[in-house]
């Protein structure tokens, strides 16, 4: 009873270990066989609608159906995603994605466009970036950046902040030096002796 038991374990290591092999063989054969796609960008503008035009072709210049694409615009801290939440190609390895018209860009309007490929599983992961004078303007007013306000640069900061704190770090240092200087006077004096 005891060998059958010894035995058990041993094939089940056994078949445990042809997985894991297996298992990381496949993960080398599909990495192997991942390739590059070849993604290009065309944008149109047709009355009131933006459009970007993405075609994407394997290295042989076929186009590619069926693969996932997503498309963002970059904000401050993150990416925007913009589109259907699935984009696949058709069969001709296009996909047509509406342009959001109210996105605010920079002072130019400039927007950065982003198409990415990601986790495929017969394509490498891809990033393309584009700018794009697709946004709407965003003007600065000289009055906000030139007035005297808490939130401005040291140069404009208000002028009772800048004297009120001049006015405390001047009477700390005063403190101290007068507490310095009678501490160094008290040293100076010498004890009296009996005669």
């Amino acid at each position: 009873m005891r060998h059958h038991k010894y035995l058990d374990m041993q094939v089940l290591k056994v078949f445990i270990l042809l997985g894991i092999i297996g298992f990381n063989n496949s993960i080398i054969y599909g990495q192997e066989t991942m390739e590059d796609a070849i993604v290009s960008l065309s944008f149109l503008e047709e009355n009131d609608s933006k459009i970007i035009v993405t075609k994407a072709v394997d290295q042989s210049g076929l186009p590619i159906e069926g693969l996932e694409l997503f498309f963002y615009v970059e904000r401050t801290f993150s990416l925007l995603p913009i589109g259907d939440p699935f984009n696949e190609t058709d069969e001709n390895g296009i996909i047509e994605v509406e342009f959001p018209n109210d996105l605010p860009g920079d002072t130019k309007g400039d927007l950065t466009i982003v198409v990415k490929i990601i986790d495929s599983d017969l394509y490498n992961d891809l990033t393309l970036e584009t700018t794009k004078n697709w946004g709407l303007l965003v003007e600065m007013p000289d009055s906000i950046v030139e007035k005297r306000s808490l939130w401005a640069a040291a140069a404009n900061a208000p002028i009772s902040l800048i004297l009120s704190v001049s006015i405390m770090i001047i009477s700390v240092w005063y403190v101290i030096c007068h507490i310095l200087f009678k501490l160094y006077k008290i040293s100076k004096i010498k004890p009296l002796t009996d005669s």
